[in-house]
């Protein structure tokens, strides 16, 4: 093709500067007032579709671009306001996105003589922009219900709902195929509930995930330092755990609402190196959408009313075998000994003997089945409510409860005749996981020893029956242990008989001041159970 040339000596581009403009990467042009091109560089020429430039229509050799704005009509602009304007340009055929800059120049009377195009290409730009829009107008309209609509609708309606728009804008607009969503559960657990799953393995929906740095693949981790992840290589991942069979990278995001993380997003993909940074970007903006979605449809309250009912319901079924055998044992026993009557009416101490001695043996037996049932009772109720107790109290929510994992599952016997101290300290540890047994005196707790194993034991230096001192000596003798997991406890000053003195000489590790703060009491807790699980394993 032949280089045009400039029309006339008024043309401000000469040899020079010819040279200059033809070879630069910005498409530029000299147009008449025609719209006829006057002149065009190389990079003009090569986003044209024909050879005939010179004296054509402006927008003839582009293949008759479709404006897409802001002006739709540029160059009747600059001829009424004489000012320079931009529009962009789309070349269907390529599919190419050009930002088109114009700039009239005038003449001596200040009218438009010429005008100075130049086209810039915006594809990637546009392009990400218009997927802006389309993403905001989809995170819109995950929520888009009333109110009204909202109280008419049942709660598995709603997740409905919202599964079914997320599912079609993954698709449609993100490009997803695979993908999970999981609400955190506010009962203090940290367990991250499936929401929406599509995609992946049946075992990975059903897994159970908490919102932890270690042991709960990439999603927990999300969840726990409420930042994105972007995996590349699940072979030298240290956190990944398999979610989609096969999968070779993934992005997951947090759903934050206010600042708060109320759940995670995870996309995956059996394509290495499938995301980059620009998609997690995309996914960040979408989740907002989702997480202010999952809020405004109440979704959170729902989830934890239904986790109550489950756990409920799952409650009831596990305690009502052992209190409906306990009262079963205890009609029985009862009925027993009113119709325990000697045949002969001058019973020998024989038969006296043997009829007490019977009674005994059922007593025993019956008292040792209420027991047990207590304490599974105990067991039960730890386990399920923990997944409806509401979240810590402030005093407690300032104390990580993953620091404390060992006290989950212990049992906790303490001695001290202060019967308020017991449902106070029961309360406290709960949170933790630990079921705590009181006794008033020393005689007591070594009659639960017999039957019971306590993984710590927390004793007030004065108690009614012995002398403290003594009372550890015993458990020591009972137990035959290496190191007994022992904390005494006293208000401030009091401890006439030098008891921790002695105990610690003994090598008691353990000890707390009325009124004790939960900080303390728990670094204690964890000192001994520690110490007592190094020390007794041979």
């Amino acid at each position: 093709m032949t280089e045009p040339a400039a029309k006339n000596p008024t043309d401000p581009v000469h040899s020079q500067e010819q040279k200059v403009l033809e070879n630069i990467p910005t498409a530029l042009a000299w147009v008449g007032t025609d719209q006829k091109i006057l002149w065009c560089n190389r990079q003009f020429r090569d986003w044209c579709d024909t050879d005939n430039l010179l004296n054509n229509k402006f927008y003839i050799p582009l293949g008759r671009p479709e404006l897409r704005g802001p002006d739709y009509c540029p160059f009747d602009t600059i001829r009424r306001t004489r000012k320079p304007t931009s529009t962009i340009l789309c070349q269907k055929k390529p599919g190419r996105f050009l930002n088109m800059s114009i700039t009239p120049v005038l003449d001596q009377n200040n009218n438009v003589a010429n005008f100075v195009v130049e086209l810039r290409n915006v594809t990637d730009q546009y392009q990400e922009e218009v997927f802006k829009i389309k993403l905001r107008e989809a995170g819109k309209e995950l929520a888009d219900i009333t109110q009204n609509d909202i109280a008419k609708l049942s709660a598995v309606e709603r997740i409905n709902i919202l599964r079914a728009k997320i599912i079609k804008s993954a698709k449609e607009i993100l490009k997803y195929d695979t993908l999970e969503i999981r609400i955190l559960s506010r009962c203090g657990s940290g367990l991250l509930e499936p929401l929406l799953a599509l995609g992946m393995a049946d075992i990975a929906v059903k897994r159970q995930l908490y919102a932890r740095q270690d042991g709960n693949g990439i999603t927990g981790w999300v969840a726990y330092h409420a930042r994105s992840y972007l995996m590349e290589d699940p072979t030298e991942d240290i956190y990944y755990i398999e979610g989609m069979p096969g999968a070779q990278s993934s992005i997951t995001v947090p759903l934050l609402y206010h600042g708060k993380v109320i759940g995670t997003f995870n996309v995956e993909s059996k394509q290495r190196n499938a995301f980059n940074d620009n998609d997690l970007r995309r996914l960040e903006v979408y989740a907002a959408d989702v997480a202010y979605a999952i809020h405004t449809l109440d979704l959170i309250s729902f989830e934890e009313k239904d986790i109550a009912f489950r756990s409920i319901e799952m409650l009831y079924c596990d305690i009502f075998a052992p209190l409906n055998f306990t009262l079963c044992e205890c009609t029985v026993l009862q009925q027993e000994l009113l119709d325990s009557e000697l045949s002969n009416s001058n019973p020998t101490i024989e038969e006296l003997q043997a009829v007490i001695l019977n009674l005994r043996q059922k007593v025993g037996e019956v008292l040792q089945t209420i027991q047990n049932n207590t304490r599974n009772i105990q067991s039960v109720f730890q386990k399920h409510v923990a997944k409806i107790t509401p979240e810590l109290p402030r005093q407690e929510s300032d104390i990580d409860c993953n620091v404390y994992e060992i006290l989950r599952n212990k049992r906790i016997l303490m001695i001290d005749a202060d019967e308020s101290l017991g449902p106070h300290l029961s309360r406290l540890l709960f949170y933790y996981g630990c079921t705590v047994e009181t006794v008033a005196d020393g005689g007591s707790a070594l009659k639960m020893l017999e039957t019971t194993r306590y993984d710590a034991f927390i004793c007030n230096v004065k108690i009614p029956d012995m002398s403290a001192y003594n009372f550890y000596e015993m458990v020591c003798a009972e137990l035959k242990l290496k190191y007994v997991p022992f904390i005494y406890m006293t208000g401030y000053g009091h401890d006439g008989g030098h008891v921790m003195t002695r105990a610690k000489t003994a090598g008691v590790l353990g000890y707390i001041f009325k009124p004790f703060k939960l900080p303390q009491l728990l670094s204690n807790l964890k000192l001994v159970i520690n110490t007592a699980e190094e020390k007794n394993k041979t």
